[in-house]
């Protein structure tokens, strides 16, 4: 669980340092084309013109788009989750949509758990008996989400001075149906993610989203997070 709790650190400073610097460099830049004159640049005499700053030359306002999807539930000690689904979306402007999600998961023992089963010992009210050790789980099943999209940054970068690739960092906020071995569970999901346009209509996705719902351990009613990550691959519609 450690190494887990330090990974997702780590990914949340990433995201953060990356949303500050982009913020950063938005404030410095304004809305307009910027062309840019190879005598003006500074430094040697440059090779080759530098021409990588433009208008996005696509958008994505009212246009439906469909998306597959495959990753993982981060925070699980006892089990592996294995995430495969599909979503489709559409932005109202260039910044703000929604989404829906179909989310299938595949549910399989850890090694942790796997070592844990193969201990045995007698039962003392019924020495005559083997058991093993099993902790308490409760895996997902399934996930439906529906989330409203905000997409403030956009940002370009030129690939070796050959291509330009578009990206998006976004934010996340909905409600989600859970199911679990406990039954369906109503959940609060909340993320962000990065997505790169590869060209007019295909992009790829990283998205962390986190489903925060109620559930049974030792009797008790506990809060859980739920902490999943997954790659997509999306494309529009026209």
């Amino acid at each position: 669980m450690d190494h887990i709790s330090d990974l997702i650190q780590k990914i949340n400073g990433m995201i953060i340092i990356l949303l500050v610097g982009i913020a950063a460099h938005h404030s410095n830049l304004n809305a307009q084309t910027v062309d840019l004159d190879p005598n003006e640049i500074r430094g040697s005499v440059a090779k080759k013109p530098i021409a990588v700053l433009q208008n996005r030359f696509f958008l994505k306002s009212m246009r439906p788009e469909f998306g597959v999807l495959y990753g993982s539930v981060l925070n699980e000690s006892y089990t592996k989750s294995t995430l495969t689904g599909a979503r489709i979306s559409m932005f109202v402007n260039e910044w703000v949509g929604a989404e829906a999600q179909m989310i299938k998961v595949a549910v399989s023992d850890s090694d942790d758990r796997k070592a844990l089963n193969d201990i045995t010992y007698r039962k003392k009210d019924d020495p005559s008996q083997l058991v093993s050790p099993d902790p308490e789980v409760n895996p997902i099943r399934g996930i439906t989400d529906l989330s409203v999209i905000a997409a403030p940054f956009y940002g370009k970068l030129s690939l070796l001075d050959w291509a330009i690739v578009y990206t998006d960092l976004y934010g996340s906020l909905g409600l989600a149906n859970v199911k679990t071995d406990q039954g369906a569970k109503t959940a609060i999901t909340m993320g962000g993610g990065i997505r790169t346009y590869w060209a007019t209509r295909w992009s790829t996705r990283l998205d962390f989203r986190n489903r925060s719902y109620t559930e049974t351990r030792g009797g008790k009613s506990t809060r859980k997070n739920a902490w999943s990550f997954d790659l997509g691959i999306s494309v529009l519609a026209f």
